[in-house]
């Protein structure tokens, strides 16, 4: 499914893609996210239209930074989740250490239901050949067939040749038993009833999985080796089994504008209402919206409506992809997913309702865009490229919300900006290869954020100027101060409070020298003057008095606005707040701040000094624990038993004596920090070097935090020589 050539090339995943096929007479859209954290609008946009996730960990790494912020998109969402362990037939896999960081790091319940199996080969290393159903009791083998097609499937019973292990199967088929004993009253009553945990039949434990799957008590853990097809067969009958289907999610509100909701039901017979969530630019068809239906049908030709534009639009095209292949279909059902060609305007996030709907207001819970955190130039090479380039860049700003591209006035540079290096760098291989733009792009750089560090209580600006021959005038006063830390450190552009008080008729005021002729010349509802207002607020916060970054972290409140009839325009009020807020932030010690990381390394025992000192010292880092990435010990059964989540051993049942010859990595050491983002550049390439290659790190915006006065005059000395 990584079917882009900038995917191929670097062996990741980049942009999410989806392919429909059929399992045990079911249907299932799936959706391939990517895991590295620049594209994580891919993850937050596809989990908003799921129905279930399958969770892949990699049994050697465990549980990433981003396995954690992917989680809590999942939990934001309420999706119930299966996880996989990846990677049993690489050197180091832990299957229990990584169930256990789950329980620890995810907060979630892990019910385990196979065990790997291993043997030693010929030189004496550890090899995955297959699983144990701890259901069914059966040994599912994919020795006999290198392509993982063909299992050979064998019952387990008490004369077992290895008995250790074998006690160990029972063990862990008890503790599934009595964990879903404890989560599930159903089948607490039929364990109670045969008084035996071997008793309780498979078909039993698989309705209470699910049960405690779809409500989110517990997750079920399978594992495998996906590159030799081992453990593929029972993953998907576990989708099948336990994930929900649509008619399993609880139906989603939609907004109906003025405070009012309505509950969208899965029904075909209902009026369409879909949500368009991804955009792809194709060379030959155009733009392809990927659409995920809520209720009604949307049948091919149709007639739709965008409740968030307020545009018609016309389905000329309907696909069921097949990552980049496409097959026609006459249309997208209920619950189902789909591409759909010809919308000219929607973009990720519109509601999708018929033409003929009268509920032109509806709309559903939009997708939440995370801030970006660099940003480049980029300019044509001669005049004759610049529609070219203006086109590219709105495709692909259509295709990637998280994207932004605006114009720096003072330069009259354009500026893309992204969640971080590899971003970018894949948006710059795009513009020049895919879209074939002849342009020059600079150097990457770090997109810093303003605020205001003291407090201005009440600050009157009068505004008045002719612009094309008529004179506007409007008046206006606000106070602005800076949120708490908490809200300050929120790493999204919308971490600013504008708070409005002219929603009384009372507080706007007229000029005495006005007359009463012309006061009602203004015709402006309320409505428009406090649209007005919050629309100058916000293009004022878009640009800083510093360096033309945003600002955030302010409550702005405007509490008085004086109007001079119809010299009050929309405009003239929109720009008298907009200035006004410009004015405030300049006279109240405006300051830079700077996006700060949550670092976690990886790293070798022997190494560990030399990347706490790294962090610390020379990248200006705060480090805030260390973890050990250990096997297992007493103290961590005793911590087990506790938290009653069973983890079977990581090392082999009957060779468990000889670990150390059986290539089995020796536990690491996790630091974890906090380190300013722009320490962070090349760190890749550094922690390599410090290590010897034995360290590998993970990165996700932690906050913005202010910078300190040497750091803010060396950025502002700079940036303000030259893009």
């Amino acid at each position: 499914m990584d079917y882009m050539k900038q995917e191929r090339e670097r062996g990741i995943t980049i942009t999410s893609a989806a392919i429909t096929f059929g399992w045990r007479k079911h249907r299932i859209n799936l959706i391939d996210t990517p895991g590295h954290v620049d594209f994580t609008i891919e993850v937050e946009r596809s989990v908003r239209v799921l129905d279930g996730s399958v969770t892949i960990l990699d049994a050697v790494s465990g549980v990433e930074a981003q396995t954690q912020k992917v989680w809590t998109q999942a939990d934001r969402y309420g999706i119930p989740r299966i996880a996989f362990i990846n990677k049993m037939d690489r050197v180091g896999a832990g299957f229990g250490r990584t169930v256990r960081e789950m329980q620890r790091k995810l907060q979630t319940r892990p019910l385990v239901c196979q065990i790997p199996m291993m043997r030693t080969d010929e030189r004496g290393n550890l090899d995955f050949y297959g699983v144990v159903d701890l259901l069914d009791m059966q040994l599912l083998d994919w020795d006999k067939d290198p392509n993982g097609r063909v299992i050979q499937k064998t019952v387990i019973t008490d004369n077992y040749h290895d008995q250790t292990f074998y006690k160990e199967l029972m063990k862990g088929r008890t503790c599934l038993v009595e964990a879903l004993s404890e989560l599930d009253d159903q089948i607490l009553d039929i364990f109670l009833a045969s008084e035996e945990h071997m008793k309780v039949s498979a078909d039993d434990i698989r309705q209470a999985l699910r049960r405690v799957t779809l409500s989110g008590k517990a997750v079920p853990v399978f594992c495998g080796a996906s590159l030799k097809n081992i453990g593929v067969q029972p993953l998907m009958d576990a989708i099948v089994d336990y994930l929900p289907s649509p008619l399993d999610r609880p139906a989603p509100l939609a907004n109906l504008g003025e405070g009012g909701t309505a509950q969208i039901t899965l029904r075909e017979k209902d009026p369409l209402c879909a949500l368009a969530f991804k955009v792809v630019h194709d060379q030959r068809r155009g733009a392809m919206v990927f659409v995920r239906v809520y209720s009604g049908v949307l049948d091919n030709r149709m007639s739709l409506y965008n409740t968030n534009i307020h545009q018609k639009e016309r389905a000329n095209k309907l696909l069921q992809m097949y990552a980049d292949e496409v097959e026609e279909i006459p249309s997208i059902n209920t619950g189902n997913i789909g591409a759909v060609v010809g919308l000219k305007e929607t973009r990720t996030g519109d509601t999708l309702i018929n033409w003929n709907d009268s509920r032109k207001n509806l709309r559903l819970p939009s997708i939440d865009i995370p801030a970006p955190v660099f940003f480049c130039a980029v300019e044509p090479i001669s005049a004759s490229e610049e529609k070219p380039l203006e086109e590219a860049l709105k495709n692909i700003l259509r295709e990637d919300p998280s994207l932004h591209v605006h114009t720096d006035p003072e330069s009259g540079q354009t500026l893309i900006s992204g969640m971080g290096e590899l971003h970018l760098e894949i948006v710059k291989d795009r513009l020049l290869n895919d879209f074939k733009v002849k342009a020059e792009i600079g150097k990457m750089r770090i997109s810093y954020r303003e605020t205001a560090t003291a407090e201005l209580s009440d600050l009157s600006y009068l505004y008045d100027k002719e612009v094309m021959g008529k004179r506007a005038k409007a008046q206006i006063s606000l106070s602005i101060s800076s949120l708490s830390e908490d809200d300050l450190g929120v790493a999204s552009e919308g971490s600013n409070r504008i708070e409005l008080e002219i929603i009384n008729p009372d507080l706007l005021e007229n000029n005495d020298d006005t007359s009463s002729e012309k006061q009602m010349q203004t015709k402006l509802t309320l409505e428009e003057i406090n649209s007005a207002v919050r629309g100058g607020i916000l293009s004022a916060l878009y640009r800083g008095p510093i360096l033309g970054f945003p600002l955030t972290g302010l409550r702005v409140k405007a509490h008085a606005l004086q109007l001079f009839g119809a010299e009050s325009t929309k405009t003239a009020i929109s720009s008298c707040a907009s200035q006004a807020l410009t004015q405030a932030v300049k006279s109240a010690s405006p300051a830079l701040l700077e996006p700060l990381m949550e670092v976690s390394v990886e790293v070798s025992e022997e190494y560990l000094g030399i990347v706490i000192s790294d962090l610390s010292g020379v990248r200006r880092g705060h480090v805030i624990s260390l973890e050990t990435l250990g096997r297992g010990d007493a103290n961590t059964e005793q911590k087990l038993h506790q938290n009653e989540v069973y983890a079977p051993p990581d090392s082999t049942y009957k060779y468990g004596e000889h670990e150390g010859s059986l290539g089995i990595s020796k536990p690491k050491r996790i630091v974890h920090a906090h380190v300013p983002l722009s320490s962070m550049l090349g760190y890749a390439s550094a922690l390599r070097s410090l290590t010897a290659g034995n360290a590998s790190f993970n990165m996700i915006v932690y906050r913005f935090g202010l910078m300190s006065e040497d750091r803010a005059r060396n950025v502002i000395a700079e940036m303000q020589g030259g893009y």
